[in-house]
């Protein structure tokens, strides 16, 4: 597997389909599954299809005349990359630093903080 490598927002759209389709699905059902709106043409989710696999994060299994795409990686896997990402880019590496942003602005709830304190112990 390639270097996974972030994605972009339409791309996180088409994911959040394959992921939530537990299955491999072809370009046809993901299409019929694009929110609302969401008027992509065929050759466009063909295009995010082939840039998610070039990052590593997408493979597909050609049966027939269909293409069917399934993960490499879960959904939580690809979330804790971007979390490692996020803390590399924007807090130096730093975790303390991260947890210090959240403390400072008040975005930590009692009840997170109860959690945090019970995982942290674990």
């Amino acid at each position: 597997m390639n270097k996974i490598q972030r994605m972009s927002d339409a791309e996180k759209q088409i994911m959040e389909l394959i992921w939530a389709a537990g299955r491999p699905i072809t370009t046809r059902e993901i299409i019929a599954n694009l929110p609302e709106g969401n008027n992509w043409k065929q050759s466009t989710v063909i295009t995010f299809l082939a840039r998610l696999m070039e990052k590593g994060i997408l493979k597909a299994t050609r049966i027939s005349k269909a293409n069917y795409y399934e993960p490499c990686l879960t959904e939580q896997e690809y979330r804790n990359f971007e979390t490692k990402q996020f803390i590399a880019d924007v807090h130096k590496d730093s975790v303390l630093s991260f947890i210090s942003a959240l403390c400072d602005n008040g975005d930590l709830t009692k009840e997170d903080i109860e959690k945090l304190m019970k995982r942290l112990k674990e």
